[in-house]
């Protein structure tokens, strides 16, 4: 008997991870699937939602950091880890991982972000992460990402994660209201 449970068990937790996919992550794994199949990055979808909720971060912002800094992974130092350019790319990290939970971190408590926090505006973030002008280009680009990942339409794959019918009904959802905590403004 005692076998049967586990395996009911096992069961309901696989399940459960299934209907639990968050709608944002499945943004990122698409919007990466479309312009960075390669990118060291596909797959952490869920990683980079839950980090950006700890922290109370826009969930997009670390992939547009990631990739201004990196090219979403295309181009960093493989032994550091640091897809985001932190020190001008001199930091080590242990993993990956480490590198997303520091960097969300960092904007999240760092004094450095103070101003940043309290505007929300994304030409406060890039004169302190990126340091140097020119700011054009990279303004451009978190903007390209931050827009980019927000228009990926995920009906489609969310439907068949929650087909009509099941706990968690697709049509319940409007896609385009799942926000993070805080949203990132960018000036016009």
């Amino acid at each position: 008997m005692p076998k049967k449970l586990m395996v009911v068990f096992l069961l309901l937790l696989i399940a459960g991870v299934a209907w639990g996919s968050d709608p944002r992550a499945l943004r990122i794994e698409k919007f990466l699937n479309k312009f960075c199949p390669e990118s060291p990055l596909k797959g952490r979808g869920e990683e980079l939602v839950r980090y950006a909720d700890d922290f109370g971060l826009d969930y997009r912002l670390y992939l547009a950091i990631a990739g201004a800094e990196s090219g979403f992974g295309r181009r960093y130092p493989k032994k550091r880890h640091n897809l985001t350019g932190i020190l001008n790319g001199e930091s080590r990290f242990k993993s990956i991982s480490d590198n997303i939970r520091y960097t969300n971190q960092l904007i999240a408590e760092g004094k450095w972000y103070r101003r940043y926090r309290e505007s929300h505006d994304l030409m406060d973030l890039v004169v302190i992460f990126k340091a140097v002008p020119p700011y054009e280009n990279y303004l451009r680009t978190l903007r390209f990402v931050l827009d980019g990942i927000t228009e990926v339409s995920i009906e489609k794959e969310y439907r068949k994660l929650h087909p009509v019918g099941s706990p968690v009904d697709a049509n319940a959802i409007r896609f385009d209201q799942v926000t993070p905590r805080r949203v990132i403004r960018t000036p016009k």
